[in-house]
């Protein structure tokens, strides 16, 4: 197979209900457009059928490859251990519960030839518990209010020529300030972002865990907000130039 133009990466820990839809929708959306692309699905330390869904989609397609993490590390270091190896000139991350449709790239792929980055901000927040809604705003806020970058939505979907995602470090260790981080970097370093309303899809099988306010999600909440925190401190007062502090 030629070297791909387009590289999608999908970080899956025990999505067996959700997998092979996720990439097979993907297969038939990605040929639609005509571009030559790889899918890499990044098991993430699964412990239900999901490593064996992903050898056998990567048998059935020559298209897909899967990396397996030993243990479960993560979402956030999973996007970054797919897009490490991904060979794509241009770079996209997607939820197995396929909340975004790839056939939705029509949108983004034109606005690629004069940006770096171009941002999908969801118009709409379908399944979304009320809880789930007040952690999304107040996380906007925060962002809004430590940072000078007024995107509307940084934990969606991007799409990244190679060379920016590569310029950008990240030492986010959760996916909620992984691309948040990017962003950031992005709009200070003064590389070119382009936004574009986009559909945001319902989960339809398989459990959605960050709705509910239960021990789990408010420690992670807890911690993504110390990482928030720190990265704040350490880029307005240790690396972040003058000029954009």
């Amino acid at each position: 197979m030629p070297d791909p133009q387009l590289s999608v990466i999908y970080p899956a820990y025990n999505e067996e209900q959700n997998l092979r839809s996720a990439v097979e929708r993907s297969v038939e959306a990605l040929r639609g457009l005509g571009s030559c692309f790889e899918i890499i699905v990044v098991d993430d330390g699964s412990t239900d059928g999901t490593p064996a869904i992903a050898d056998e989609l990567g048998r059935e397609f020559p298209q897909v490859r899967v990396i397996h993490n030993q243990r479960n590390r993560g979402q956030g270091r999973s996007i970054q251990a797919g897009f490490a190896t991904a060979k794509g000139r241009l770079l996209i991350h997607n939820g197995v519960d396929y909340c975004f449709d790839l056939r939705d790239l029509s949108k983004m792929l034109p606005l690629i030839e004069d940006a770096d980055i171009v941002v999908a901000e969801r118009t709409s927040y379908p399944g979304y518990t009320s809880f789930r809604r007040f952690m999304s705003k107040a996380n906007l806020l925060l962002l809004h209010s430590l940072f000078g970058t007024r995107l509307q939505d940084y934990n969606f979907v991007q799409l990244y020529r190679r060379e920016a995602w590569e310029a950008l470090p990240s030492r986010a260790r959760y996916a909620a300030l992984l691309t948040a981080e990017k962003l950031i970097r992005a709009h200070d370093s003064g590389m070119r972002i382009r936004t574009v309303p986009m559909e945001y899809y319902e989960r339809t099988s398989g459990k959605q865990t960050g709705g509910v306010a239960n021990k789990n999600v408010m420690t992670l909440a807890l911690v993504s907000l110390v990482d928030v925190l720190s990265f704040w401190v350490r880029y307005k007062f240790f690396e972040t130039p003058a000029g954009h502090r």
